[in-house]
């Protein structure tokens, strides 16, 4: 068993504290100030602070929110890619226009990340939105 790098013990602390506990600060210490993300939406926001309401959005949309990692590549000490698997109830606020319906979910996704000296730099985010609105019951 190879050892975990130091970059995926702080995404795996990403995921625990920011996104499956809702510490909207812990995202301060993981990416740089100038953080560029990709497939995100969190409109009037640039660098760190479109990550953190990005991460606010998804909490206060889906309060119970819990995001397990099924899959970890890395590369070097500059890129991670990981395989998620997202899963939660809206039962918070609007999701981008969804009325909350109390609908439970369970969508996978990707992310890419880059890092440089140890902090997230860049990050691209990829999941099925068809497949998420059609499991809110946006379709009927």
């Amino acid at each position: 068993m190879s050892e975990i790098s130091a970059n995926r013990r702080l995404l795996e602390h990403y995921y625990e504290e920011c996104l499956n506990k809702g510490d909207l600060d812990a995202v301060y210490a993981k990416a740089v100030p100038e953080h560029v993300s990709h497939g995100t939406v969190a409109e009037g926001f640039e660098g760190l602070e479109h990550l953190r309401e990005w991460v606010r959005i998804q909490r206060a949309s889906f309060p119970d929110l819990h995001v397990t990692v099924d899959e970890w590549i890395e590369e070097g000490d500059s890129k991670i890619v990981q395989r998620f698997t997202a899963r939660g109830s809206h039962t918070g606020e609007d999701y981008h226009g969804i009325p909350a319906s109390g609908r439970s979910f369970e969508i996978w996704g990707i992310v890419i990340d880059h890092f440089k000296d140890g902090k997230i730099t860049e990050s691209w985010f990829s999941m099925d939105g068809m497949e998420l609105a059609k499991q809110l019951g946006v379709f009927g």
